[in-house]
This record gives structure tokens, C-alpha cells and sequence, in this order.
């Protein structure tokens, strides 16, 4: 017998390994394109602005966007995150709190940073992540804190995106001002925001607020046992009164 190594001979039923690197890499790729799309997804938002006045002259300066799901996992930690140019003439002429807030937290320079973000050019990509996600029109919910008014904002400057997007929304502020006034002594033990004014970090607290108020203020379907069960002892009642009138018209009719 020879002692000569003899080549690797693949059967018809075992792939080359160079193929099987081929075929994870494709699928790594696949799924980089095509990300799994959440269930029930929210869209969370907020934006910076040069002040409060939507039907007026001030403008979004910073957006940010993360995507979840409806039990509130992020899909993606990166989310997007944009500032909107506008020149320092432009950005001289906000009020003293935000020329002070947006100054300290770097927003002011960064903005000054990046002339190539336009406002056209933000849009287009907040729209592209949103779908990349979120494909399907009317299907993800805007939400955040106070969002009404990142809304009302963005109705003017981002109508695409809004367009795309249900018109429902959850404001996590709403559920805060309702628990001070049903259950203030709990509200207190909810844990203070940061507050660093800066959009990503805003929704960051935003979810996890929101997540405190799911387990320690909102019934789980566990603690909403007692509820449902009586919803269907009446469901069952009214059914069952409904097949018995049923019956006594049916009869009617033949006399």
C-alpha cells in the first residue's frame, strides 16, 4: 500500500468547505439587509429643537430614532442618530435656555460640525431605517416622552416619515401625569431622569420608564386573571341570552 497522502475526496453529499463559508457569509449579509422584523413595533422619537414655537420659526436641530418591540426590546442599540445644519447665525437666534443647554452638551459645535446634514438629507435616511425595520405603512407607533410635540415638529419638517407611520402614539408622559394623580405616592419611587437633553439619550430613559411603569404601575395578563375570567362568564351570559331570543324570534315567525 502506498504511503502517499491521498487527496480529499467530497462526497456528493458533503459540501467543500469553501462553499459552506460562501453560504455563511451570504446568510450573515441576508440578514444584515433583511433584519428580523419586531412584533407590535414602536418608534420611539425625540428631538432636539431651537425652541417650542411649531407654527412659528424654530426648527428640529437633532433627531433620534431606536426601534422596539411591542415588549419594549430594542431592535437595534445603534438606532439612528442625526443633527440638522443650520448656520451659527441661525443657531445664535435661539432662546438663553437653549443656547446655554445646547452649548454645554456639545449639540450647538456638532451641529456646525456637519453641514452636509440637511434637512432634505435627514429625512431620507430616517425614513430608509424606519422601513428597513418597519416596512409596512400605518404599522409602527411613534412614541416617546411629550412626543405629541417631536410630532407636531415633524409633521412640518419630516411629513414623509409621519406619513409612513400609524397615526397613534404613546406618550409615556401620559401614563406619568395619570399615575400622580391615581397613585402619586408610587410615581415617587419611579426613578429620576438624567436629563442630559440630548435626543438619544432622552428616549433611552424614555424606554426604561416606560418599562418601570409596565411592571410596577400597569397589570401584567398574570395579575389580570380575575378580569378576563369575568369578562367571559359574561360573554358566555350574553351569548347564551342572544341564542334564547334567537330562538323566540324564529318561532315567532312561523305563527
Amino acid at each position: 500500500m502506498s504511503t502517499t497522502e491521498q487527496p480529499t475526496v467530497h462526497t456528493s453529499n458533503e459540501e467543500p468547505p469553501s462553499k459552506k463559508i460562501k453560504t455563511v457569509s451570504a446568510m450573515q449579509s441576508f440578514l444584515k439587509t433583511h433584519p428580523k422584523l419586531p412584533s407590535k413595533p414602536l418608534v420611539w422619537i425625540d428631538c432636539e429643537m431651537t425652541g417650542l414655537d411649531v407654527f412659528g420659526g424654530d426648527n428640529i436641530i437633532e433627531i433620534c430614532c431606536i426601534i422596539t418591540d411591542g415588549n419594549l426590546n430594542i431592535v437595534d442599540e445603534v438606532g439612528y442618530e442625526s443633527t440638522i445644519y443650520y448656520p451659527k447665525e441661525r443657531l445664535d437666534e435661539m432662546n438663553p435656555w437653549c443656547i446655554e443647554t445646547h452649548g454645554k452638551s456639545g449639540l450647538t459645535q456638532k451641529i456646525l460640525d456637519h453641514p452636509e446634514q440637511t434637512l432634505e438629507k435627514v429625512q431620507r435616511e430616517l425614513l430608509e431605517y424606519i422601513k428597513k425595520y418597519i416596512p409596512e405603512q400605518r404599522t409602527g407607533l411613534i412614541a416617546g416622552n411629550s412626543v405629541h410635540m417631536d410630532k407636531f415638529f415633524m409633521m412640518k419638517e419630516f411629513p414623509e416619515v409621519i406619513e409612513h407611520l400609524h397615526y397613534r402614539l404613546i406618550d409615556v408622559s401620559s401614563i406619568m401625569e395619570t399615575g400622580y394623580r391615581h397613585n402619586p405616592a408610587l410615581m415617587k419611587c419611579c426613578p429620576k431622569k438624567v436629563q442630559l437633553h440630548t435626543a438619544k439619550s432622552d428616549i433611552l430613559e424614555s424606554i426604561n420608564q416606560l418599562k418601570w411603569y409596565v411592571k410596577y404601575y400597569l397589570k401584567s395578563e398574570s395579575e389580570s386573571q380575575d378580569v378576563m375570567q369575568e369578562y367571559e362568564k359574561q360573554n358566555k351570559v350574553e351569548n347564551a341570552n342572544g341564542k334564547e331570543g334567537d330562538k323566540e324570534d324564529k318561532n315567532g315567525e312561523g305563527k
